[in-house]
């Protein structure tokens, strides 16, 4: 008896992972839905994607793809299925997100469904917290699979200038560097900390004035993180720092920069494309802190002078990377940024490049996520339209599944 006792015992202690691990091999079919495997590839209609193991097994018409008849199976049937999307411009800073080493699973499940996953991001880019290993706890719960949501790459705590906070976090203060080797040191120290990237100020607003970088502050942060294989975002507020983000090699702008009103001419964006720096175009945040602070939407034609600067430089075949500069814009649909991109010029696939390929090569993974591929990590989004037609649609999400995990279902 004592040792059927323990025998029991031991079934209901591995019970659960032996569910889990089943839950897991259980082959996943999406079938119906219009499938755009990739940006430019021809799409497939009716299509069937099945996934196992988080990674996807197959890819292809339902005329071609055997569903195995032990598979759970959505219907997709009307819908419009490609890659999971990136965010590459959001921010942690909301106090909900403070204690995330111990605040409940499912409370930071349904945060990052509400922020993310309504709205297909599977990848984003933090590009400024202010507590980091805040948001370090928060990513390790999400790889452990404890909590659900998108994979998360950070640029950990970024630096200004001297005397450069931004007006618009006060009464907070970021850290302010003044010399080469501070800068060095404190770039050196966030990526051993456990940041992705690095983020800096090249010109900030401190509420008086527009205060630029030091170029060689800004060439010596650049150098630091590229010799440790990280890459540079910068703000760039104004035209000056603009320039100083590109002379100083940073990899990303994270933001078009309209407060000068004036449009980028054709040395400008001739100087980016020769650097190849990518640009992150944040439009919404424009009318978003127009609206904010009671401004008409016309004020100064900031909103035109974005459109036309991103419109440009996708015109003339920059790298475009997708992000709303959401969690600072308390507003997380991303319906407007879907629409101004239409408004700059940008076509589908130029938006679902933002959205899937482009970013993720550009940092580094590639080879696993961005594509709807055998062999690819079923990072997927299923959408209720087709955006094809009107970019807006890209915004209606019915599924988003991160590693074949459904991290948000409309409805639910």
């Amino acid at each position: 008896m004592k040792k059927l006792s323990a025998i029991l015992i031991v079934i209901a202690l591995y019970l659960p992972a032996m569910a889990q691990s089943v839950a897991n091999r259980q082959v996943l079919a999406l079938t119906g839905a219009k499938i755009y495997p990739s940006p430019g590839a021809k799409p497939i209609t009716a299509g069937v994607v099945l996934v196992q193991d988080g990674k996807i097994t197959a890819v292809g018409s339902s005329k071609t793809v055997k569903i195995p008849s032990e598979a759970y199976v959505i219907d997709c049937k009307g819908k419009v299925l490609t890659a999971g999307f990136w965010n590459c411009h959001v921010h942690f800073i909301e106090p909900k997100w403070l204690h995330a080493d111990s605040l409940p699973a499912a409370q930071l499940s349904k945060q990052l469904s509400d922020m993310f996953g309504r709205y297909g991001f599977t990848h984003v880019f933090d590009l400024a917290v202010f507590d980091f290993s805040n948001l370090l706890a928060l990513r390790k719960r999400i790889t452990a699979g404890e909590v659900s949501g998108p994979a998360i790459m950070s640029v950990g705590v970024p630096f200004t200038p001297p005397n450069g906070s931004p007006v618009y976090i006060r009464p907070l203060k970021l850290p302010e560097i003044g010399t080469p080797a501070e800068a060095t040191a404190y770039v050196q120290k966030q990526i051993q900390a456990g940041a992705d990237g690095i983020k800096i100020w090249a010109a900030s607003p401190n509420g008086h004035e527009v205060v630029p970088m030091p170029l060689d502050v800004a060439r010596a942060a650049v150098s630091a993180a590229h010799a440790l294989g990280k890459p540079v975002f910068a703000h760039p507020t104004s035209d000056a720092g603009v320039d100083i983000a590109i002379e100083s090699g940073v990899d990303v702008l994270a933001h078009v920069a309209p407060d000068d009103h004036r449009p980028w001419d054709t040395a400008t964006i001739h100087n980016l494309l020769r650097h190849k720096t990518a640009l992150i175009p944040s439009l919404k945040l424009f009318k978003w802190e127009l609206l904010r602070i009671g401004l008409p939407l016309d004020n100064g034609n900031l909103i035109a002078t974005a459109l036309q600067q991103a419109g440009s430089y996708v015109k003339a075949g920059g790298e475009i990377l997708f992000g709303t500069d959401v969690g600072y814009v308390t507003d997380y649909s991303t319906t407007d940024e879907f629409d101004f991109l239409a408004q700059a010029g940008f076509s589908f696939d130029q938006i679902l490049t933002a959205l899937t390929t482009a970013p993720a090569k550009k940092f580094g993974l590639g080879a696993q996520t961005g594509r709807v591929a055998v062999g690819m990590d079923a990072d997927l989004v299923v959408l209720e339209a087709d955006p094809a037609t009107d970019s807006k649609r890209f915004a209606d999400v019915a599924y988003t599944l991160a590693k074949g995990k459904i991290i948000y279902q409309a409805g639910k």
